[in-house]
Formats: C-alpha cells, sequence, structure tokens
C-alpha cells in the first residue's frame, strides 16, 4: 500500500502545543540512582495507519503479541503514526492557529525508521524496523521479531543506557545515563526521547470488517526533546557523547509537560475521530533511544540501544 506523505512545514519560531522541555533503567522515579548495565535491547518500530486495512488484519495481531510478551529488557516495541490521516499521527497545534499538524519530530524519525522514497514522499505499510532494518511486512510473525532481535542483541554493547521516569502533575522528569562500552572510535551519539501512551482505543480499519474498535499499544505521542526554537525534535541537538572513551559515562535529565488541547479545538476538529490524548501517567511510558551519527545523507542515525522506562 502506498500513500504520498503529507508533511506540514513549520516556521522554526513556533513553539509545539503538546510539546515543551525544560532545564534525561526500566523501573525507578526520576530521583532514582542509574547503574547501565552491560545489555544490547532492540528496538522495533511498528510502521502503520489506523486506515490501512492489511495492517489491522496481519500486522497489528503479531505486535499486540510482541507487546503482550512483556520482553522489554530485549525488545523495546513502539507503534509509529506518521501519516496526516491516521488517528493516531502525532500532532501539535500551532502557536496563534488552530490548524493541525504532523508533528515535527515525527518527519525526522521516519526517513530513519521507514523505506520512505526521500524523491516522492511515498512509503508502504504496514513495516517492522528492527534497530537499522526493515525485517517484514504484511506477512511477520512475532517469532520472526524476536529471533531477530535475540542475533541483534548478540553483538557486543558498543554504549548502554538506562533510564527512569516520574510525573509531577502534568510534567515528566525523565532521567537517563549513558556508558561507554565498546565506543566506535571517532563517533558521537545521540539520543530520541519519545513518550508513549501504553493503550489507547480508536477505530482501525481491518481488511474484510472494516473499521473496528481497538486497543493500539505503545503508541509514540510525543518527544521530550526540542531544539533552540522550542519545537520538537525527533533527536537530541547536540551529542550526548563525543568520541567517548570506554566506561565513559554521562547523565542528563530533562521535564517535559503535557498540555491539553483547548475544547475550541477539539469541537472544530470533531469530524477527524481523533482519540484525543488525555494524560494518565500510570498509562504512559519513556522510551530513550540511542543512535550513533553517521554520513548517510538519507538516515543519519544509527540505532545502537535502547531502553523503556515506565512513567512511576
Amino acid at each position: 500500500m502506498k500513500k504520498l506523505l503529507l508533511l506540514a512545514v513549520v516556521a522554526a519560531s513556533l513553539a509545539g502545543m503538546m510539546q515543551s522541555c525544560k532545564p534525561d533503567s526500566p523501573d525507578g522515579g526520576s530521583t532514582a540512582s542509574l547503574t547501565v548495565a552491560k545489555k544490547q535491547r532492540s528496538l522495533v518500530v511498528y510502521h502503520t495507519a489506523t486506515w490501512c486495512g492489511p495492517c489491522g488484519l496481519y500486522a497489528m495481531p503479531e505486535f499486540k503479541k510482541l507487546v503482550a510478551a512483556n520482553d522489554i529488557d530485549n525488545i523495546v516495541p513502539v507503534d509509529y503514526h506518521s501519516s496526516s490521516s491516521s488517528r493516531l499521527v502525532p500532532l501539535w497545534t500551532k502557536a496563534g492557529n488552530d490548524t493541525l499538524f504532523i508533528a515535527p519530530f515525527a518527519a525526522q524519525l521516519l526517513t530513519t525508521v521507514s523505506n520512505i522514497d526521500v524523491t516522492t514522499g511515498q512509503y508502504s505499510i504496514p513495516t517492522f524496523w528492527l534497530n537499522n532494518s526493515l525485517i517484514g511486512s504484511s506477512n511477520i510473525k512475532v517469532g520472526d521479531i524476536q529471533n531477530n532481535a535475540v542475533t541483534a542483541n548478540s553483538n557486543p554493547v558498543e554504549i548502554g543506557v538506562a533510564a527512569s521516569a516520574s510525573a509531577s502533575g502534568q510534567t515528566l522528569n525523565i532521567k537517563y545515563k549513558l556508558k561507554a562500552f565498546a565506543p566506535e572510535a571517532g563517533s558521537d551519539y545521540y539520543v530520541s526521547a519519545f513518550i508513549v501512551e501504553k493503550t489507547v482505543n480508536t477505530l482501525q480499519t481491518v481488511s474484510g470488517s472494516g473499521d473496528v474498535a481497538t486497543d493500539h499499544e505503545r503508541v509514540i505521542r510525543a518527544s521530550a526533546l526540542t531544539n533552540a526554537a522550542g519545537a520538537p525534535t525527533a533527536f537530541s541537538t547536540a551529542a550526548i557523547m563525543t568520541s567517548p572513551a570506554a566506561n565513559a559515562e554521562v547523565e542528563k535529565t530533562i521535564s517535559w509537560t503535557y498540555t491539553a488541547i483547548p475544547q475550541a479545538v477539539k469541537d472544530k476538529y470533531a469530524t477527524f475521530g481523533l482519540p484525543w490524548w488525555s494524560w494518565n501517567p500510570a498509562n504512559t511510558g519513556v522510551v530513550i533511544a540511542v543512535w550513533r551519527k553517521v554520513t548517510d545523507p538519507v538516515k543519519p542515525f544509527y540505532l545502537v540501544n535502547t531502553v523503556y522506562a515506565d512513567v512511576k
């Protein structure tokens, strides 16, 4: 299935309404001490859309099995919507204008974890990406994903990562720590900090059955990182580790605040059928992904490790 990707061009000076960044172990709150294990994990990105019938019929059931396996110390699964017509695409509101846009960070992430043709803006879904490779589409089985992860996780640990997150009102306090075990000489390392809604129910098109009310899991809703203008960004704008030596460590703390969509905007776009994101720390998780910067002009970031943390 092919769909032309509609990307919004948003002025860098405009901050995302649903994103804000202030002065980054799968458990514990943000005050808990972090210890980085020499542990390799795989990031699995399920690229999908709620209008995609084959996604609903074939791929989504396998993704749900992957989440249900609850093997986050080996596999971190995320559900990623980039199409402007998918009900679960990350959204933000342009300051001073209630027009909805595809979040800039989603467009940035797209070229790294999808088979998009950058010359045409076209891509096919469903797809499953594990770390840096496409591993399957509608024919993928959860066992295939798990087997690929076993192979990937047997590689030497380049950079280890631990993370924790806690909520204070509508603000998330996120801590992450990196440790270099076998860093590539002369390389710089960047991070992503994605906030995911653990479960959200909305319609999913299923081939042969039409639109079906479905629980979607581990849906990327926001990025906790911003650029200098305050707009959400998929990757840290500066290297977190620069040419690190073995055993070098770095720890960062960031915070992100949820802002509810005004009722007037909800009313205006009621016909979209969007499941507006309702803040619930118990239904929220954080994914920290570590990337090595490479020279590829299309896919400039290479995934080296990841970790998932529930919000406490």
